[in-house]
């Protein structure tokens, strides 16, 4: 008896240090899958902005949502011109983007005699989706906009998969003796915010001048200005955020 007692004595002693150890080793092991495969916790928390469906461009009645600040406030749209937008428009060494009124919007000249805007728009993005938009926000800024009833472009469209857009171009005769053409862009993304942003690449040159550039060119080049300041200054964004 006296010999059993210690076998279950020596048994329960070693009991603690193994589980301790296992414990341990167990520990390292998930702290290391975790590492690796990068499925923590913290990855499914915060905000993530849905995936939208292509098929949803063609609804002119969806709603939008109005639950995010805009992602430049009105009057600081001039944060947009970081060094990388300034390199993807050819705005010319030296040269710093002016604001267009005070405390709204703002712009620069770039690559191709383009004038590049920026603006945190009053209008809601669903008035452009509709194609029901003013020619004024109340700013008084219209330089910005291509009228809704001569836009001989318009477009809805998805921003990676994450945000609504509407572009609308145009091109025009300009000046007095018509010798000028005046090629627009005007494209509007829903942030998800109650002041959608908006970009404008409007270029004016002699009607014979071969840089003269179509109302297509000019929406492309829109897009990628869009899409540099998204990336900038609303990584992860998309107009519905949960």
């Amino acid at each position: 008896m006296a010999t059993t007692g210690s076998r279950v004595r020596g048994r329960s002693a070693a009991a603690p240090m193994f589980s301790a150890r296992l414990v341990a080793i167990l520990t390292i092991v998930a702290g290391t899958m975790l590492a690796v495969c990068g499925c923590g916790t913290s990855s499914s928390s915060g905000p993530h902005a849905a995936t939208l469906s292509p098929n949803s461009v063609g609804d002119t009645a969806l709603r939008f949502l109005t639950n995010r600040e805009p992602v430049l406030p009105p009057g600081g749209e001039c944060a947009a011109f970081t060094p990388r937008l300034d390199k993807i428009a050819g705005v010319p060494q030296g040269i710093r983007a002016t604001t267009m009124v005070p405390g709204h919007g703002c712009w620069v000249s770039g690559a191709h005699e383009n004038v590049i805007s920026v603006m945190t728009t009053a209008t809601p993005f669903g008035k452009f989706w509709r194609r029901d938009y003013p020619d004024d926000d109340g700013s008084g800024i219209t330089a910005t906009m291509v009228d809704k009833d001569y836009a001989q472009l318009f477009e809805r469209f998805l921003i990676d998969g994450r945000y609504y857009a509407v572009r609308a171009g145009s091109q025009w005769a300009a000046g007095l003796d018509s010798g000028a053409a005046k090629t627009a862009c005007m494209l509007v993304v829903d942030t998800g915010s109650p002041q959608p942003l908006l970009v404008n690449l409007t270029q004016q040159v002699t009607r014979s001048d071969p840089a003269v550039r179509t109302a297509s060119q000019q929406c492309a080049d829109a897009e990628t200005v869009a899409r540099t300041i998204l990336d900038e200054h609303d990584p992860g964004g998309g107009s519905r955020v949960s």
